[in-house]
C-alpha cells in the first residue's frame, strides 16, 4: 500500500502498464516511519493507522516535485482517499487477498465482513494516468465492458487453468475449440461428428 500510495504516476500510461506509478522511495519511506509498530490481526477497521498527522502526499526530487498517486489498486480496481493511510484498513491484515475472485464493493468484501472504512472510493475502471494523481484521465477499462471477439470481462469472471476463448469459442478442460467449432465430448465439423474414442 505505501509504495503504491507514494508512487509518481506516469503520463499517458493506463494502470494496466504501471500499476499505480513509479516507485518513490521518498515518500515510501517517509510515509512508512509514521505508521504504528503495534498493529495486529485484532487491529479494528477505522482505527488510526498513523502515529502523527498524513504527511504533505507530494515529493520534491532532483529539484522536480510531484503528487502521489494517492490510491492503490485492486486487482482491476482502484481505490483511493486520505484514509488509506490515516485509517487501518481490513485489507492490510496477514493472509487477506484482495483480487483474483474477490469482489470490493461499496467497502465490503463478500464474506459480509468489513475491509474498507467508509472514506475509501472504491471504482470499478482503470485510467490512463495525466501525470497528476491516480485516478485522473480518462477511463482505459471499466467493468463489465467487452474485450474483443464478445468476449466478455467482469467482476466475478475468471479466465485461467489453460482455458482458452478466441473468435468466439469455447475451449476447456483442455479441449481447445477455434472458429466456431466446440470441442467437448464430440467434435462436429463440415457435417461430420466424430466422437472421442477411448
Amino acid at each position: 500500500m505505501i509504495l503504491m500510495y507514494t508512487a509518481q504516476p506516469l503520463a499517458g500510461y493506463n494502470m494496466l502498464e504501471q500499476g499505480a506509478g513509479e516507485i518513490n522511495l521518498e515518500g515510501a519511506v517517509r510515509l512508512a516511519k509514521l505508521v504504528r509498530t503495534d498493529l495486529s490481526q485484532s487491529t479494528s477497521v477505522g482505527s488510526p493507522l498513523l502515529k502523527s498527522s498524513a504527511p504533505n502526499p507530494q515529493s520534491t526530487i532532483s529539484g522536480q516535485t510531484f503528487t502521489w498517486a494517492q490510491g492503490i489498486l485492486l486487482n482491476y480496481d482502484w481505490a483511493k482517499g486520505s484514509d488509506l493511510i490515516t485509517k487501518y484498513q481490513g485489507i492490510y491484515a496477514l493472509g487477506v487477498l484482495v483480487g483474483d475472485g474477490v469482489l470490493v464493493g461499496d467497502g465490503v468484501l463478500a464474506a459480509d465482513s468489513t475491509m474498507l472504512s467508509s472514506g475509501v472510493l472504491v471504482a470499478d475502471n482503470l485510467v490512463i494516468s495525466t501525470g497528476g494523481v491516480l485516478g485522473n484521465g480518462k477511463t482505459f477499462l471499466a467493468s463489465g465492458v467487452l474485450v474483443g471477439d464478445g468476449v466478455l470481462a467482469a467482476d466475478g469472471a475468471l479466465a485461467a487453468d489453460g482455458a482458452l476463448a478466441a473468435d468466439g469459442a469455447l475451449a476447456a478442460d483442455g479441449a481447445l475449440a477455434a472458429d466456431g467449432a466446440l470441442a467437448a465430448d464430440s467434435i462436429t465439423g463440415d457435417q461430420t461428428t466424430y466422437m472421442n474414442l477411448e
